[in-house]
Formats: C-alpha cells, sequence, structure tokens
C-alpha cells in the first residue's frame, strides 16, 4: 500500500467532480483513486499523477457530463424590466414627453441629414471608369487686372491636343450647353428646352448614358445629327420611332434625329434633353461654323479626359503649362489648367464659377447639415441624460429595494437601458412617421427632389435600428451606471444617490448651451450676409426689369414687337441689343491710349434705351444719342475701368480693339454696376458698345401692374410668333437666383437653430423643475428664516446665469473661426463684428432667466408648512 501522505492531485479531482454527475462521480473517483495507489508502488509518483490524470481525462464522454437543471429566468427578468419601465414613464408624463421631443427631433434631423447626404453622394456614379475620369478646369490669374478665379470654361481645342501630346490622356470629350432656350419642331408640335448640348461623337462612348435607339459610335458623328431623350421622344412623336426622321432646331435649321436616349437619371450632374452633334459647329464641315467652339481662344466648353490606368492627375497637370506655352501663349501666364474628379464634380465644384446647365451641390451644406444634425443630437443626449440623472433621488428607493431582493449592479442597470430602449423606439417609429410628411415640404427649401421611398433604402433602415441599439445603450448607459451605483447602506440612510454627478450634470449643461450659442450665432451671421447680397445697391434699378430672349423668330420682327409693346401705358422702356442683365457676359481684349500692353475687360453690347431702362447712373460725359448711328465708333466705360487705367480726364481717349482697328472714342463713364453674383463676381472694367443689330434680348421696364403687364406682353408674343414660347426672367428674380445655396443655408441654419432654442429650453425646464423639486426643503426652510422671493429667483439664476456665462466662452471662438472662413469664400462681405455674439448670449441668458425664474417663483410661493411637514 502506498503512503498515505500521497494523494491523487486535488485540482483533477474537483475537476472531475464539476464536470460529472452526482450519480456517478463516487464510483468513477474510487476507482481512479485505487488505479492511481496501484501505479504508485509500481511505476512511482509522477508517473501515476500523469496517468491519473489522462485516465480522469478519458471520463470526459457525453453520457458522463452533468447536464444543467436550471431554468433561466431572463424572459422574466426582462418582461419586469419592460413593465417597469413603462410604468416609470406613465408616472414621470412630463419628464417622459420632454425626452421623448428630444429624441424625435434628433433622430428626425439625424436620419434626414442621412437621406440628404447620402443621395448627394451618390451623384455621378452611374459611370463606369469613375477613378480615371476628370474635368478639365483652370484657374484664372491676371494679378495687372486683380483676377483670381477657378472656371471651368475652357478652349475647343484644349481637349483634343491633350489626347495628341500626352500618351496618359486616352480620351476626351467635350460638350457646350446651350446659353438659351431652344425650339425642337416635329409638323405641328413644338417642345421648348432649356437643356441642349453640342457633343463630341464619343460622348456615348465616354458616359454611360444608355443609348435605347441608334447606335452609339455613329450617333453624333455627322453634322445636324441630333439624340433626343425617350420623354422628348414621346412629347413629339407620340409612339413612333422618331430614327431617321427630321426635326427644326436651333436656329430653325433641320436636323436629323440618329438615336434616342433613356431619361437622364436624377443623380446626375449633366442634364439634358436633346444633344446636337459637335460637327454641326465645325467650319466649312456643319451649318453652323462656330469658330469660338474650334479655336484657342474662346472660352465656353467644357471638356472632360480619360487617364490611363495608375496614371496620377498630378503627373499630367505638371505637363500642361508646356501645352499652352505652345499654344496659347498669349494665356498661359493667366490659364492655370487643373484636373477634377468626375466623382467630386457635384459636390465640389462651388467655388468654380461658370457652371451652366449643370446640377451642382455643395459641400458646405453637406457638413453644415450632418454638423447640425449632430449639433441637435448632442443636446438631445444631454437633455436625456441629465433629465435622468437628475431623478436618481426618486429611483433610490426602488434601487434599494431590488438590492435587498437579490438584484445584481448589471440587472439593475439592465432595467434603466429598457427605459431608454423603450423611449428611443418610440422616437424612432414617430421618427419615420414624421419624415413620411417632412420629406416632400423640405424639397423646395433644400432644391432636392427626393421621395418618401428614400425611407426604405437599406442604409436608412440600418440607422433607424443603429439609433436605437446606439442610444439604448451609449445615452442610457450612463445614467444606469449612476443609477445603479449607490449601496443599500447609503440608500437606508437616505443619503443623496446623485451627490457625485452634479459636476457632471453641469457640465453637460454647459455644453448643451455651448452648442445653441454657436448655431444662434452662425445663423445670424448667416442672414446677415444673405440679405446683404441681396440688398446691396447694384448700381442699376433692378425692380420690375423684365428681360426677353429674342434671339429668335421675333428678331425679324423686333420694331414690330417694341412698338406694340410701347403702346401699353405701363410700359416706360424698352431696350433690344445684344447684352441684358443677367444673359451673361463676354470678354475681349483691347488696347487703351497710352498703354502698350492689352487689356482684358468686359464688353457690353447695348443700345441707345439701354441706359434709361436699368437706370444707370452717369458720372461723366453723355451717353449714346437716341435714335441715331452716329455713335457707332463711340464708347461708354465704367468707373472701374478709369481707376484702373488711373485716368484723370477718360473723356476723349481713344481705345483700341485691335492693332488694325481704327480707335474708337470714349464720349462716357458711368457708375459701376454688378452684372452677375456678389458672392463670387467682382465688378471688372467694362466697355459699353452700341449694338443695335445683334439682338438678343429685350429689357422692359415696367411701371404700372406687373402681372396685367406681363399678361399684355405675352399676348403680343403670341400674335407674332409661329413656333416660340415667350421665355423671360426679371432681373430682381435673377439676382435672388444667384443666392440659392446661400438661401438653402440660411434656411437650414435657421431651422437648426430654432430647434436647439427649443430643445434646450425643454431640457432646461424638466432639469429646473426636478433641482427645485428635491430643493423644495432648502427653498421653505430659507423662506421661514425671512428669505423674498425675489432672493430666492436670484439664487437659482446665478447658478446658470454663470454656466451661460462659460458657455459663451466656449462657443464664441469656435463661432468666430468657422464663420470668418465661410465668408471668405465671399467676393462682397459683411464685417465681423460683437453684434452676433452679443444677441446669441443675451438670447440664450434671457431665455434661461426667463424659465427658470418662472419656475423658480412657482417652487417659491409654495407654503412653506406643506413642504416641511412632510418632513
Amino acid at each position: 500500500m502506498s503512503d498515505n501522505k500521497i494523494r491523487p492531485p486535488k485540482w483533477i479531482q474537483r475537476l472531475v467532480e464539476r464536470y460529472c454527475e452526482p450519480y456517478l462521480f463516487e464510483g468513477i473517483s474510487g476507482d481512479l483513486e485505487e488505479l492511481f495507489f496501484e501505479n504508485v508502488d509500481q511505476k512511482g509518483t509522477v508517473k501515476a499523477r500523469l496517468i491519473y490524470l489522462l485516465q480522469a481525462l478519458g471520463f470526459f464522454r457525453l453520457r458522463f457530463i452533468k447536464r444543467s437543471k436550471r431554468v433561466s429566468n431572463m424572459k422574466a427578468i426582462w418582461s419586469n424590466y419592460l413593465l417597469t419601465s413603462l410604468r416609470s414613464l406613465k408616472r414621470h408624463k412630463a419628464f417622459f414627453a420632454i425626452n421623448l421631443i428630444g429624441l424625435i427631433t434628433a433622430i428626425t434631423c439625424s436620419l434626414y441629414a442621412l437621406i440628404y447626404i447620402h443621395d448627394e453622394l451618390q451623384f455621378d456614379k452611374q459611370h463606369s471608369d469613375l477613378d480615371r475620369t476628370y474635368r478639365l478646369y483652370k484657374h484664372y490669374i491676371n494679378s495687372a487686372e486683380n483676377i483670381d478665379h477657378f472656371t471651368y470654361e475652357t478652349s475647343g481645342m484644349m481637349g483634343p491636343t491633350m489626347t495628341e501630346e500626352y500618351a496618359d490622356v486616352q480620351e476626351f470629350v467635350r460638350v457646350c450647353p446651350w446659353f438659351s432656350k431652344a425650339i425642337i419642331s416635329y409638323e405641328q408640335n413644338n417642345f421648348a428646352t432649356n437643356n441642349l448640348y453640342f457633343a463630341d461623337s464619343s460622348f456615348f462612348q465616354f458616359f454611360d448614358f444608355n443609348l435605347m435607339a441608334g447606335n452609339a459610335s455613329t450617333a453624333l458623328a455627322a453634322p445636324s445629327s441630333i439624340v433626343i431623350s425617350q420623354s422628348l421622344t414621346k412629347s413629339i412623336f407620340g409612339d413612333e420611332n422618331p430614327v431617321g426622321e427630321s426635326v427644326i432646331g436651333l436656329h430653325d435649321l433641320t436636323y436629323t434625329v440618329t438615336g434616342v436616349f433613356e431619361d437622364i437619371p436624377r443623380r446626375s450632374s449633366m442634364q439634358f434633353d436633346a444633344l446636337i452633334s459637335w460637327s454641326t459647329t465645325v467650319p466649312n464641315v456643319g451649318p453652323l461654323s462656330y469658330t469660338w467652339m474650334n479655336n484657342w481662344l474662346a472660352q465656353g466648353i467644357f471638356t472632360f479626359v480619360k487617364l490611363s490606368e495608375g496614371t496620377r492627375p498630378e503627373a499630367v497637370v505638371e505637363e500642361l503649362p508646356d501645352m499652352m506655352n505652345r499654344h496659347f501663349e498669349e494665356r498661359a501666364e493667366n490659364y492655370f489648367l487643373q484636373l477634377m474628379p468626375l466623382k467630386d464634380m457635384h459636390l465640389y465644384g462651388e467655388d468654380i464659377r461658370n457652371e451652366r446647365s449643370m446640377k451642382t451641390g455643395s459641400i458646405t451644406f453637406v457638413y453644415t447639415l450632418g454638423f447640425s444634425a449632430l449639433l441637435v443630437f448632442l443636446i438631445a443626449s444631454v437633455n436625456y441624460v441629465n433629465i435622468t440623472l437628475s431623478r436618481a433621488t426618486e429611483t433610490k428607493t426602488e434601487v434599494g429595494i431590488r438590492k435587498v431582493m437579490g438584484s445584481t449592479r448589471h440587472q439593475l442597470m439592465g432595467r434603466f437601458v429598457s427605459e431608454t430602449f423603450i423611449s428611443t423606439l418610440i422616437a424612432t417609429i414617430i421618427s419615420y412617421g414624421l419624415l413620411f410628411f417632412l420629406i416632400p415640404q423640405m424639397n423646395p427649401l433644400v432644391g432636392k427632389e427626393l421621395s418618401i421611398m428614400a425611407l426604405f433604402q437599406p442604409i436608412v433602415l440600418i440607422a433607424g435600428l443603429t439609433f436605437i441599439l446606439a442610444i439604448s445603450l451609449f445615452v442610457g448607459f450612463y445614467p444606469a451606471v449612476v443609477l445603479s451605483a449607490p449601496p443599500i447602506s447609503s440608500i437606508l440612510k437616505g443619503s443623496s444617490a446623485i451627490g457625485s454627478t452634479g459636476w457632471f450634470r453641469k457640465v453637460l449643461l454647459t455644453l448643451q448651451y455651448a452648442i445653441s450659442i454657436f448655431l444662434i450665432v452662425c445663423t445670424i451671421i448667416v442672414i446677415r450676409q444673405t440679405n446683404y447680397l441681396k440688398n446691396k445697391p447694384l448700381g442699376f434699378d433692378k425692380e420690375q426689369v423684365m428681360v426677353i430672349d429674342v434671339n429668335n423668330e421675333i428678331d425679324q420682327k423686333i420694331e414690330v414687337f417694341e412698338t406694340e409693346l410701347l403702346k401699353n401705358p405701363n410700359i416706360a422702356s424698352i431696350s433690344t441689343s445684344r447684352s441684358a442683365v443677367g444673359s451673361g457676359t463676354f470678354s475681349t481684349t483691347l488696347f487703351p491710349e497710352g498703354y502698350t500692353d492689352e487689356l482684358t475687360t468686359r464688353i457690353f453690347g447695348v443700345d441707345q434705351e439701354f441706359f434709361d431702362t436699368y437706370g444707370m447712373k452717369l458720372n461723366y460725359g453723355r451717353t449714346f444719342f437716341k435714335g441715331s448711328q452716329a455713335d457707332s465708333n463711340n464708347l461708354v466705360i465704367n468707373q472701374a475701368m478709369v481707376d484702373f487705367l488711373e485716368w484723370d480726364d477718360p473723356i476723349g481717349k481713344h481705345i483700341r480693339f485691335s492693332e488694325d482697328r481704327d480707335p474708337a472714342t470714349i464720349i462716357g463713364v458711368i457708375d459701376d454696376f454688378h452684372y452677375g453674383s456678389l458672392a463670387t463676381a467682382t465688378i471688372e472694367p467694362m466697355v459699353l458698345y452700341l449694338n443695335t443689330t445683334t439682338v438678343w434680348n429685350s429689357s422692359v421696364k415696367i411701371i404700372g401692374n406687373p402681372r396685367e403687364t406681363v399678361d399684355y406682353i405675352i399676348d403680343v408674343w403670341d400674335g407674332l410668333a409661329n413656333r416660340t414660347p415667350i421665355d423671360f426672367y426679371f432681373v430682381d428674380e435673377w439676382f435672388d437666383q444667384q443666392y440659392e445655396k446661400e438661401t438653402q443655408l440660411l434656411g437650414m441654419t435657421t431651422i437648426y437653430a430654432i430647434i436647439s432654442i427649443i430643445l434646450c429650453g425643454l431640457g432646461l425646464y424638466g432639469l429646473t423643475a426636478l433641482m427645485l423639486q428635491q430643493r423644495q426643503k432648502e427653498i421653505s426652510i430659507r423662506k421661514v428664516l425671512g428669505a423674498s422671493i425675489s432672493s430666492i429667483v436670484s439664487m437659482v439664476n446665478k447658478q446658470f446665469a454663470i454656466v451661460v456665462f462659460i458657455s459663451f466662452l466656449m462657443a464664441a471662438p469656435l463661432a468666430y473661426y468657422l464663420i470668418a472662413q465661410w465668408l471668405n469664400e465671399f467676393v462682397y462681405k459683411i464685417s465681423m463684428d460683437a453684434l452676433a455674439f452679443v444677441v446669441a448670449g443675451v438670447l440664450t441668458l434671457f431665455i434661461s432667466g426667463l424659465i427658470i425664474s418662472t419656475l423658480s417663483i412657482k417652487t417659491a410661493n409654495t407654503n412653506p408648512s406643506e413642504t416641511l411637514s412632510n418632513e
């Protein structure tokens, strides 16, 4: 028999006991022990223990393993949590409503921001080779003339030359959106479109727009070819096949329909109803012979290129100055070509000029919307955490009872998280219902065409579930930790359950105030800047000036048209000429007297009535004589040109448009006037010349009832035009449209600022009400000791006033920095001053004081005997 001091390893015995069925353990352990002692005698202690371990492991078989007979009560526990949470929410209706409103607002704003941003990020994603397709644009710098901006306008020769001279540029395509409305006619059917493009023959091979009928490689090859959209086909041809048919189009020329393309997706930057072959514009090839579209000098073309796989766009850009020096030396020091990825074109081109007929977005608006939604979400989360923590003294009894009954801290945390889960679930369901109605209402404000079906996109549904889980776990987690923390002893002693969380609640409240002050400051600045852009004097009278496009069949009847219009006493004057405010401007180069270098200026072709119709101010000299062509070689310039050339007396000086042309004489100087957006366009030196032969626009000054006058003008037009519907705009409305993005930003920031104020107010109301409820005994004692109501109100207000002051110090520097960066994007802008910050601080302090004082007065008016009798 072995030594009694030698025993089998106890840890192996315990392992067998833990996993073996109880009724088998005694027999198995006895057999193992008997074999162990035999092995000790025969093989030694070390080997005996090793064999013991192996034999013990041999008993770990399915039929020997202990089966758990515990019945899980988790279902009952969570059912109790949910039931208790529902009762708690029902018992505290007011605070539940405050939290629910905050959560609904936060989830609604966040989901809408997600839908909007996701939609913006999907633009132009339908094209293949997206990672190597780029749009050409240029940085136009002319230090002598104080010009420094980006523009999408390129020349018609840049794309072909890049493909010829650089192997890494594999393909190019040019498009030229037309500048005015075009009429397409077939038999008696006429269709007007503002979305007509000229395009290269490779257009449908370069881009992935679906050609439903016709050959993609040849549809735009021949001159006078036109490819039309599915909707346009339906409008003009009905159910007939249009391919091979002839239509009357731009400039009353005949075009052959060579294809039909599927309607352009909504998420495409390029929006067009018809494409005309580029060869139609090539001199000696097509009937239009537009030299300006096919040379280096004119800049009005949009160019796209595809690079070979693996080519860095930066490497190509570095080579482009050499190309400019070889082919366009006179502009090589001014035009610096750049490449923008096609995938970024929609959002990141907001600072690039001349984006005509393209659907553009704004990365600034996307960031603002997302950031504002995040701030609202933070405010709502702070409200929830603060109000939940403030209710801790009311929940400590429940916590104590549950702990006495054996609940663990994890179980108590589950109880409070479940309350957050219920609130978030209800809020999310209501948010989806609100968005169902809000999305169509928000579309005009943000310039979108979002469908309510966007709510059922996978990313939005996943986001909704994520909000429910994330808010329940993260927003509800900290209150759950704090509320479940107090030990039973402190609860039985009656001590506060939240003594250590006061500082944290003040931090959260400070953050909440800071967010509101930040949003209010931003909103005030955006309002002021937008109003400044819309109301800044333009240098002429923009009110009730109607500009009509007459570059059509009416140009042959323009005298009759003007005569009929002037019969109406509500029409003061008419100016018919090439140029009009809002119709675009042209640039040219000229040689002023006394200067050897050429000067780039804006040029306006006008008639004798132009200055009176627009109410231009004459600074020196005179304008063109009315009813006379005597001024055909005379010029009027603006004050900016006088200042740039530093002329003391410009009257009588001469300007040459080229070295071989006769000089023209300056007869007058008008005050500077704006002809483009004040956000992006400066007033450049300008020359106005007499042009009554090229009639593109009629500017009509209305002095009477505008609605009746417009109806009269339309009637006159319809009596003269056979196939061209009238196309017009009002100058004041045109300027307003230039600030569409600023207006959208203003609307969005205003909405979020109001929401933040309301949420802060609600949160402050709930927090103050709970705080006063907890301090009611203290307030009653103070009243008994002689404290006045005003002193009590002042005591409560003082705490929150300090919080507002600290919040202001946090928000003001950040708001100043971000707003200054935003204002720097504008050519004309307001100056930053303290007004917006003072208003934001005072408004926040006033609203806080009003809420706190109202609740404090109500509490202070309570009879102390009613409060102290319960103690």
